[in-house]
């Protein structure tokens, strides 16, 4: 009786691993990060004990209770971000008693019967360890190796992630083929452990998790034998809704010396937004999923305690995984920080097992059955976009992708105090090696329409326009003001029918 236990153990072991990486990232559900706490890091406090580093951001000591009854709110898998530099020797061996806290709460994650996603987190942190690059590269293949060795028989609901945000650094530590070689590192040294190592699905970070550098001619993926591999990308787009602090809001300077400050924005659900999102799901389909590599948003999440309006909070996260889980081969993960004295993010408090915010928890309980309204059903193929959406400079941007523009059309009005011929535009965009370039287009080039405005018409069939196109005002800018711009495509691309989607997410959630 005890060798057919057994033999029923490796055949139903050996089943599971027969899932393709997509199979796999379907049937992962939504996820949820256990956020600022084993991945802490700062030189404010001593860290003699993983409590030490484990409580340095606010949070307590988790416990199996606060860990697992996330599951209950119908996530199915919990991202377990790792900090391991305080407890590794310069060669990358691990202190064993952090090795045990580790090992620990991936075991409670399992043995709930989820995911797990396990990295090696803040470690790459400029200026800590990892961010050295290839200069580290024995270090990191002996980390990896001793996690991979710890855990190479647990199944497949454990999955291994590279490493988190690496900044793109041109020339310096990082740049894609500093990525590439550690990120090929890591799969070569998790296969050589062997036994269920040699078929799980692993983890490889994007260019600093972003989409754009990550969607990008220069991202290149790792070879692997197994053909088990993941993208991760992190989903905090637009950053000036999700990320900008309104306490200390960004700032850039143009050629000119001009200091423009970027308006962070408290509100999400517009048309431009949902199309925007639209575009971004297409272009990382387009350069993973239709290739066979599924994506996990590691991260998706919004500042709580800023001044981001509570009802975009929520459309935002009822979008976003509505997305995910529409889409074939993606899967979100939440970033939560649990309680205020941790962090922006605050959503669960896993002390209390309590929500900030109901209506964001039933959200999650009801996309998780499967009771929610799919973007994908209200999905239309069109030839053009069009925007009319001002930035705080006065300029609109739409964004593209890896979409093939032909034309791009926009409607300016120009004041009759000035000459048209003393007025300018451009029309901007990044090639696919993410070089910026820009076009000028003169204000005699419009033609002047019934209601006073003129209308340019600019051919970029030949251009190589990728990620977003940019109509800016140029000189004379207090005497012009962009109305609308148009994109038009090549073929047909993916867009949604806004206001029918709206409708029946309304429908279906009040």
């Amino acid at each position: 009786m005890k060798s057919l236990s057994l033999f029923l153990l490796f055949a139903l072991l050996a089943f599971s691993f027969q899932k393709t990486a997509i199979e796999t990232v379907n049937d992962m559900g939504l996820g949820w990060n256990l956020g600022n706490t084993f991945d802490c890091f700062g030189t404010w406090k001593e860290i003699k004990t993983p409590d030490d580093q484990i409580t340095m951001w606010g949070n307590v000591v988790p416990t199996e209770e606060m860990v697992v009854t996330i599951k209950k709110y119908g996530f199915k898998t919990v991202r377990f971000p790792v900090t391991w530099m305080y407890f590794m020797d310069e060669s990358g061996n691990v202190n064993s008693q952090w090795m045990a806290r580790v090992k620990q709460v991936v075991d409670w994650i399992i043995n709930a019967g989820m995911y797990c996603i396990l990295n090696v987190h803040h470690d790459g942190v400029s200026g800590n360890w990892l961010s050295q690059g290839t200069a580290v590269k024995n270090r990191y293949v002996t980390l990896w190796k001793q996690i991979a060795t710890e855990f190479k028989n647990y199944d497949e609901h454990l999955i291994l992630e590279s490493m988190n945000e690496v900044e793109y650094k041109s020339g310096n530590d990082f740049d894609f083929k500093t990525l590439n070689t550690l990120t090929q590192a890591f799969v070569d040294a998790v296969r050589s452990t062997g036994s269920t190592n040699a078929e799980r699905l692993l983890l490889i970070s994007g260019m600093n998790t972003n989409l754009e550098q990550t969607c990008s001619s220069g991202y290149l993926m790792p070879t692997d034998k197994a053909n088990k591999l993941a993208i991760s990308i992190h989903y905090y787009l637009p950053p000036q809704f999700t990320v900008e602090s309104d306490k200390n809001p960004w700032t850039w300077t143009d050629d000119q010396g001009v200091v423009h400050e970027i308006t962070p924005m408290t509100t999400w659900g517009t048309e431009a937004d949902y199309k925007e999102m639209v575009t971004n799901y297409e272009t990382m389909k387009k350069a993973f999923v239709d290739k066979g590599i599924p994506v996990i948003l590691g991260e998706v999440g919004v500042l709580t305690e800023e001044q981001k309006k509570k009802d975009s909070i929520r459309e935002f996260l009822y979008a976003q995984y509505s997305f995910s889980q529409a889409y074939d081969g993606f899967m979100s993960v939440l970033w939560d920080t649990s309680k205020n004295t941790a962090g922006d993010m605050n959503f669960y408090n896993r002390e209390t097992d309590k929500w900030y915010d109901e209506k964001i928890r039933d959200n999650f309980v009801n996309i998780a059955k499967g009771d929610y309204v799919k973007p994908t059903d209200y999905f239309v193929n069109s030839n053009s976009e069009t925007s009319s959406n001002l930035d705080s400079d006065g300029n609109i941007q739409i964004n593209i992708g890896s979409k093939k523009v032909n034309k791009v059309i926009f409607s300016a009005k120009i004041s009759s105090s000035v000459q048209v011929w003393d007025v300018g535009f451009g029309v901007a965009s990044a090639d696919s090696t993410h070089t910026w370039f820009g076009d000028p287009v003169g204000g005699a080039e419009g033609v002047k329409q019934s209601d006073g405005t003129y209308l340019f018409t600019i051919d970029v069939s030949k251009k190589d326009f990728n990620d977003y196109v940019q109509v800016q005002e140029w000189w004379g800018n207090e005497d012009i003001e962009l109305v609308y711009a148009t994109v038009e495509f090549a073929g047909s691309a993916v867009t949604i029918d806004y206001n029918a989607y709206k409708a029946a997410v309304a429908k279906k959630t009040s």
